[in-house]
């Protein structure tokens, strides 16, 4: 910098008397209590607007949380990590083996804890539950803040919450106890500092630790480091923009180097005989984990898995696709539609898709859409505008300016008002469903079934959506085995000669049958049996005695009889 532009810069007051003496702290205490009046001020039609937005997106989240989805296995993993570490101190309630970072069930169990939500919420999947819907809360004001910080307008800040409160796909998915559902206030976060308009170095730290909190809460959230990245390289003042960047990678790397530290301190790094690693989940999740076939295969695991996203909502994900291209064009709305468009790619891959894959690409989407509408709305396309202005002059000398001002504005409340209802039609019925239909009677029936019939002394095999409810009861820890753990952790023994006789019961759902091959006369498949022996027995000698719920939110109870070899059907 010049000589001449370090003296043209206008230094704050100081704030000290003639005498050098501190000013009292009233002064100050004024100076900010009126700061913030000023703000709030400023700031209160956006408030207004938040506050109304938040509590219509928590009452429809709220409304049916507890009935649908019907709790699944996958909620029940990270319930069950959370009970470990809250009441045995263990990262896990089997071996933790590094397949994500123990930070978001860790934020589980602390609200756990100071809410005491297992002892309020009807069962244990449904009080982690109840966290998802407070991320929901706190994401729905970032999620306008960053639109706003982006450059949209009022509206269009409103249409991304809306989209992302309101569409039934993202109520569905939101509402799920998964770990991508705590990463999307704190990615949030992450691009709410990286658009500051102060662009300080503060910012830019806490930016980093944000991300970072998200990454060590799901390590799918590092396949958004571009997007943020870009964003603060393009909000960044050129004067402090590699110091600001620099700030901001030396956070995050910092706070995601505790990971690995971990691990190192326990030996657990690399690969090695007898023990897990990091190493190895690594490897497992990037290479060696069963794909889920093309996207464009109609038979594929992924085509099915996109294809019930689109049952939920038909205009959402096909909205995004269209914008996202513009999208990238568009400066307000760049980064964000680089954060969709990573995740798009992804699918691209032909490697595993996970059914909730489409938590993280939400919020995304719905600024994404919402931001290049606004920019076409706001008359920022030259053509349009071109097109625009000679409409209006025309019209306006045939009408005259005032009836051709009320006119354009039926026309264009009109035009609102139809998309609104096509769209407000569409997700009504998603909505309803969610709202009224009780997806989880079936889960509820079968544990009260077991609870009513087994006794605490017997072994089962469950879904983990039934674990800590079963151990909460009083089963003993060691006689309740998450049935994915019998044949992989070699820490779940059970006793007698085979394994499989010891067990009594077995406690799957639907969900559970297609994923371990469970054909549809009730016998495990000849791959479930070289795969997971211990398992595929049990199934094998399994009758069916009581079956609850239908499709695949339906769950059987089975009783292994080590004399049966044919699995029969439940009465009823």
């Amino acid at each position: 910098m010049s000589s001449a532009a370090l003296y043209d810069l206008e230094l704050p007051p100081l704030d000290i008397d003639l005498g050098g003496a501190p000013a009292r702290p009233a002064r100050r205490h004024r100076a900010r209590l009126a700061a913030l009046v000023a703000w709030l001020r400023a700031h209160r039609w956006d408030l207004l607007i938040v506050a109304a937005l938040t509590v219509l997106g928590g009452i429809v989240h709220a409304a049916g949380m507890y009935r649908s989805p019907a709790r699944f296995d996958d909620e029940g993993t990270y319930t069950a990590y959370a009970w470990a570490v809250q009441n045995i101190g263990h990262l896990g309630h089997y071996t933790y083996w590094y397949a994500h970072p123990p930070l978001g069930w860790i934020q589980i169990a602390a609200w756990n804890w100071i809410t005491d939500a297992d002892g309020r919420a009807a069962y244990a999947v449904g009080a982690t539950r109840e966290l998802m819907l407070v991320g929901k809360l706190v994401s729905i004001p970032l999620l306008y803040a960053l639109g706003r910080r982006l450059g949209f307008t009022r509206a269009g800040g409103t249409v991304a919450v809306l989209v992302f409160a309101l569409s039934p796909l993202s109520v569905y998915f939101t509402r799920a106890a998964l770990l991508d559902n705590i990463v999307t206030p704190w990615l949030l976060a992450a691009f709410l500092f990286a658009a500051s308009p102060r662009r300080s170095v503060t910012a830019a730290v806490a930016g980093g630790a944000c991300f970072a909190i998200a990454v060590l809460t799901k390590e799918t959230a590092l396949l958004y480091l571009p997007a943020v990245a870009l964003l603060l390289w393009m909000q960044a003042d050129r004067r402090n923009r590699r110091f600001t960047i620099t700030m901001f990678a030396t956070c995050f790397g910092l706070l995601c180097s505790a990971y690995p530290l971990y691990a190192l301190i326990n030996n657990e790094l690399l690969a090695g005989p007898n023990h897990v690693s990091i190493e190895y989940a690594v490897r497992w999740q990037l290479f060696e984990r069963v794909g889920s076939g093309s996207i464009f295969d109609p038979k594929s695991t992924a085509h099915a898995v996109i294809a019930s996203w689109v049952d939920q909502d038909r205009w959402l994900p096909r909205l995004a696709l269209a914008c996202a291209l513009p999208g990238l064009f568009i400066r307000r709305t760049r980064a964000v539609a680089v954060a969709f468009g990573i995740q798009v790619t992804q699918m691209l891959r032909s490697g595993y898709l996970p059914y909730p894959y489409v938590i993280a690409m939400i919020p995304f989407a719905a600024l994404t859409v919402a931001g290049t509408i606004d920019w076409l709305v706001s008359g920022h396309l030259f053509v349009v505008a071109r097109i625009r202005d000679r409409i209006d002059s025309r019209l306006r000398a045939r009408f005259g300016s005032a009836l051709w001002r009320r006119g354009r504005m039926v026309a264009v409340g009109g035009a609102a008002l139809v998309l609104t209802l096509l769209v407000a039609h569409s997700w009504q019925y998603g909505l309803k469903d969610l709202r009224v239909n009780n997806r989880d009677a079936g889960k509820a029936a079968a544990l009260r079934w077991v609870l009513d019939n087994v006794g605490k002394d017997e072994y089962l095999v469950v879904d983990d959506a039934f674990w800590v409810d079963l151990v909460n009861a009083g089963y003993p820890r060691s006689h309740v085995i998450w049935f994915t753990k019998l044949d992989v952790d070699k820490d779940v023994r059970l006793p007698g000669t085979p394994q499989w006789a010891t067990i009594d019961y077995l406690l799957l759902d639907h969900q559970d049958d297609l994923s371990v091959h469970v054909q549809a006369d009730g016998q495990p498949s000849k791959d479930t049996l070289d795969l997971f022996p211990t398992l595929g027995k049990a199934l094998q000698h399994g009758r069916a005695v009581a079956s609850f719920g239908t499709g695949l939110d339906s769950v059987t109870v089975r009783a292994v009889d080590p004399g049966a070899t044919t699995a029969k059907k439940p009465e009823g």
